[in-house]
């Protein structure tokens, strides 16, 4: 086994200065306050152990910070997550590992969740001065987040940051990390996440029935629009599944999100379209496309998204898409799959659906009868794959009160966690009993693996002797929940898991999907971020939202099952989008959308 040096490297390599004896305080107590548990300071500088009127714990620089400290400083903490395995995060093994490699006890004060965190932040922020130290991760919005920092209730933390070396390493893999993370105002007030999911990216996916492509495309996958079209024709009129009866359902899927909407992956065929016609959340900037001149485009008002609700409507009417497709849900869907007639041909969905629980627990089943399909070329050369963003603001992580003494070490914690080792000690608890280092077998990219996930586990029926294998006690938990880590998940990082078998690993075949549409991914630069708006205009964008972006998934299904004519009633469409204020929309997420490009030049 070896131990992967790259990020280890950057903290005890990068982090120079080391300390000399100092005070127990706490990052927003003043030394000597009752709980810190150690001298203050003027004892401290009494014995002789420090220089008058020096604080050795007052860094000019996370670069500067050394760890373990050389002596035990406190910083209060609050926590909006469920703590694994019941019990705290006081009572967790992450907490006492933290406090092992760094000296710094974390005194997790408010460890709430749900409804109860809400109410007691919300509380907490009305009183300035019982604020703790560090909002390790509180579930606010960008915009509340953002109120909270020009109160100046919170630290903007660009000075703090700029030389913290995981931080700048995670930037610099993620050119779209940072951007995402600095706020209208300028002003970063987050850390923030690094858990890139690489399949997630193109998660908007179709799946093939692979016996009926080779019983009735002798074996070869559609590459055109025509020829999936004629692929459609013989499923719906040759009775692929032998019956006798016509109850083959050529295109299935439902609108249940984003995976499971067929329209977004056929519209790709014509111009680039990210707009679900989902019937439970809208997604901000739906169907927006940023252009090569840096304008934003609404997709869902071309030309060429009319020719795609053409298509659509055309293989609607003739039979070729489930009738039920706009109005069933995923309890429906999911038992015409599982129809032992098997009556689909193509289904969207980030799974193959058949059978997906043998996936799940690596045995044979119909899953293993599906295959992705990969985008196909329209009838003007598109072919696109629908790309979605990473998100590195995750739930507000990593953020540092105004009560903090001590913001430089605040921030050097965050990055020592941010770390290969740090990440995986978070994710999964201790090293060779959760998780150890390896080159053996073959990686999530399919090369040579960096750590293996030894599915450690700890509960009533099996408990693990935390004593017998040389722990000082028992924990109730031995990790942290993933929206209460700091993480350096990137797509890279993620794809050096070792994976057991290939064949039965779900990570591993939606990996393998996901690099088939890859090479279809319009430029990232394209997608419109997710962008703060602020006072009414936060107001206008929210109630926008909901009638416009509603308006023209209404319409879109209107067209599609040809209750509105798409030559007779699409000017009137547009009509109707301009009266609700389409043009004021777009404008004020141009004038956001160039806020954030000037903030990041």
């Amino acid at each position: 086994m070896r131990k992967k040096e790259k990020w280890n490297k950057v903290i005890s390599l990068g982090l120079v200065a080391v300390l000399t004896v100092t005070l127990l305080g706490g990052c927003g107590n003043q030394a000597g306050n009752a709980g810190t548990g150690g001298e203050s300071e003027a004892d401290a500088a009494a014995s002789g152990e420090q220089a008058q009127g020096e604080d050795l714990f007052d860094f000019a620089s996370v670069s500067d910070v050394v760890f373990p400290l050389k002596e035990k400083l406190n910083l209060t903490v609050f926590v909006k997550s469920i703590a694994t395995g019941g019990g705290t995060y006081q009572d967790n093994y992450v907490t006492d590992w933290i406090e092992e490699k760094t000296n710094i006890h974390l005194d997790f004060v408010y460890d709430l969740d749900g409804d109860e965190a809400k109410t007691k932040l919300n509380l907490l922020m009305t009183d300035p001065d019982s604020i703790p130290d560090i909002l390790w991760t509180t579930g606010w919005t960008k915009a509340e987040t953002q109120s909270y920092g020009q109160q100046g209730l919170i630290l903007p933390l660009n000075d703090y940051l700029e030389d913290a070396p995981n931080w700048n390493k995670l930037n610099e893999s993620s050119p779209a990390r940072r951007a995402d993370l600095v706020l209208s105002d300028g002003n970063i007030y987050t850390y923030g996440d690094e858990n890139e999911c690489f399949h997630c990216l193109y998660d908007n996916r179709m799946w093939i029935y692979k016996p009926w492509v080779d019983s009735l495309n002798g074996g070869k996958m559609p590459e055109t629009l025509d020829e999936l079209y004629d692929f459609l024709v013989k499923v719906k009129t040759q009775d692929p599944n032998g019956n006798g009866k016509a109850d083959e359902i050529p295109v299935s899927g439902y609108l249940g999100g984003w995976t499971t909407d067929p329209t977004v992956w056929f519209i790709n065929s014509f111009l680039q379209c990210d707009n679900p016609l989902s019937n439970t959340t809208i997604d901000q900037g739906a169907g927006m496309v940023v252009n090569a001149d840096g304008k934003i485009e609404y997709a869902v008002m071309k030309e060429e998204y009319r020719d795609a609700l053409r298509f659509l409507n055309k293989i609607y009417e003739e039979g070729l898409v489930d009738s039920q497709v706009f109005t069933q849900d995923g309890t429906q869907f999911s038992a015409t799959m599982e129809n032992e007639e098997n009556l689909v041909a193509l289904h969207p969905g980030g799974t193959m659906s058949p059978e997906i629980g043998k996936l799940y627990g690596r045995e044979d089943g119909k899953w293993q009868d599906w295959e992705v399909l990969e985008p196909v070329e329209g009838p003007n050369g598109v072919r696109l794959a629908a790309r979605g963003r990473s998100l590195y603001f995750g739930s507000a992580v990593g953020i540092v009160s105004k009560n903090c003494k001590y913001p430089v070490i605040a921030l050097a914690l965050f990055d020592f966690l941010a770390s290969e080792e740090g990440t995986l000690v978070q994710a999964y608890g201790p090293e060779g009993f959760s998780w150890e280092w390896t080159d053996e077998g073959v990686s999530l990219a399919g090369d040579a693996p960096v750590y293996e996930n030894l599915g450690f586990s700890d509960d009533d029926e099996n408990p693990f002797d935390w004593l017998g294998n040389g722990f000082e006690k028992e924990y109730a938990n031995w990790h942290y929940a993933s929206d209460a880590s700091f993480r350096c998940n990137t797509v890279d990082f993620r794809s050096e898991l070792k994976v057991t078998d290939p064949d039965y690993d779900v990570e591993y075949i939606l990996q393998q999907a996901a690099e088939k549409y890859e090479k279809y991914a319009p430029d990232e630069k394209t997608l419109v971020p997710e962008l703060v708006f602020e006072g009414q205009d936060a107001q206008t964008i929210s109630e926008a939202t909901v009638t416009i972006v509603g308006y023209v998934n209404q319409a879109a299904v209107q067209f599609i099952t040809g209750d509105l004519d798409i030559e007779k009633d699409w000017d009137a469409y547009l009509q109707k989008l301009g009266n609700m204020g389409v043009d004021n929309f777009i404008s004020l997420y141009q004038s956001y959308y160039d806020k954030y490009v000037e903030n990041n030049a």
